[in-house]
């Protein structure tokens, strides 16, 4: 009976490394480049799992790693990028208020954007925003599990043990008077 591969400690691991790399604001800008940071995350994820498994693996194996990478990479990320947005408003209203007391001319309607924006965080739409990036984190972290699976995982199928050998022949009998 072989053995199931353990998916959920290297799809943490990886996951929450490439969720904070998606997070963090110019760093994040990675994912930008195919999927750079999720891709890579599950195919560290595959290479984690290739190295803890002693089995052949298969590239449904990459797949199942690759999307738990995408799913928990998708949660660190919403975790990581929901206070640095609310920073990210503050600063954009005290830069608008800046140029106003130089005598910038502001465009028109921007102070009731920053007005609608300030108190537009709903849990609603966290939620969907969420829901929606674990969808996509997922599947291209599938995509990046199979290609892990398919650079790091071992191409041969290692010596089963071999059997210990039965009890020896008992020696021929005398030949007779």
């Amino acid at each position: 009976m072989t053995q199931r591969p353990e998916y959920l400690r290297p799809a943490l691991i990886a996951g929450i490394v490439a969720g904070i790399l998606s997070g963090l604001p110019f760093i994040g800008a990675g994912n930008c480049v195919c999927c750079l940071w999720i891709i890579g995350g599950a195919a560290v994820a595959a290479r984690m799992l290739a190295a803890a498994t002693p089995t052949l693996l298969k590239a449904s194996d990459g797949a199942v790693v690759g999307a738990l990478t995408g799913i928990v990479a998708a949660v660190t990320d919403a975790l990581v990028s929901l206070p640095l947005r609310q920073f990210n408003m503050g600063l954009a209203r005290r830069i608008l208020d800046k140029a106003a007391e130089l005598g910038g001319q502001l465009p028109s309607g921007i102070q009731d954007i920053l007005n609608q924006s300030a108190g537009a965080f709903s849990a609603g739409w966290f939620l969907l925003g969420l829901l929606v990036s674990a969808a996509v984190f997922a599947i291209v972290g599938a995509l990046g599990g199979i290609i892990g699976v398919s650079l790091f995982a071992k191409k041969v199928q290692p010596p089963a043990a071999a059997a210990p050998p039965g009890p020896a022949a008992p020696p021929p009998a005398a030949p007779g008077p």
